[in-house]
C-alpha cells in the first residue's frame, strides 16, 4: 500500500532551516556548507534554497563571505510555511473525476458523493494545515534542546566534514 507522504525535498528543506536556525548570528551559511552537510548535489540544494528564498523564509548574501540566513525569527516561521514553500498548497484528495466516470448513470449521486468525499478530505487538510501552522521553528528548537538554557549555535561554515 502506498502511503500519502511529503517528498524528500521537504525533509531536506527542514534540515536547511534547522542549520540556519542554529547558525551564529550575522554569519550566513554558504551553499557549499549546506549541500555538503546534507550530502546532496549542489544543483538540487540550490533549487531548494531558491524555493525558500522566493517564499521569504530565508535570504541570501552574495560574495566571498556570502551565504544564506533566516529572513525572520524562528518564532515567526511555521512548519506549514516550510512545507508549502517546497510542496505548494497541500491537497490530499486528487479529485480527478474517477467517481464521476465509475458511476455513469448515477450522475446526481456520483456528483453528490464526490462533493461529500472531497469535503471530508478538504476538512482533514485544513486540520493538518492548522496543526503545522501552529508549530514554529522556535517550538521545535526548544523541544530539541530542552536540556539547554538557551539554543546552542555554531558556524556551519567551519564544521569539518568527513568525505
Amino acid at each position: 500500500m502506498t502511503k500519502l507522504k511529503l517528498t524528500n525535498a521537504t525533509e531536506q528543506a527542514l534540515a536547511i532551516m534547522a542549520i540556519l536556525s542554529v547558525q551564529k548570528k550575522d554569519v550566513p551559511v554558504s551553499s557549499e556548507s549546506i549541500y555538503t552537510k546534507l550530502s546532496v548535489s549542489q544543483s538540487y540544494v540550490k533549487k531548494l534554497l531558491r524555493k525558500l528564498v522566493v517564499s521569504k523564509l530565508i535570504a541570501g548574501v552574495s560574495g566571498n563571505n556570502g551565504g544564506f540566513y533566516l529572513e525572520r525569527e524562528t518564532d515567526d516561521i511555521s512548519l506549514l510555511e516550510i512545507v508549502e514553500a517546497i510542496e505548494g498548497p497541500f491537497q490530499s484528495f486528487p479529485d480527478v473525476g474517477v467517481l464521476q466516470r465509475a458511476f455513469v448513470g448515477f450522475d446526481e449521486y456520483a456528483q453528490n458523493g464526490d462533493n461529500i468525499i472531497s469535503g471530508f478530505f478538504s476538512e482533514a487538510d485544513r486540520v493538518w494545515e492548522e496543526k503545522l501552522r501552529a508549530i514554529t521553528i522556535a517550538e521545535v528548537l526548544k523541544k530539541v534542546f530542552i536540556k539547554e538554557k538557551e539554543i546552542p549555535t555554531r558556524d556551519w561554515n567551519e564544521i569539518e566534514y568527513e568525505g
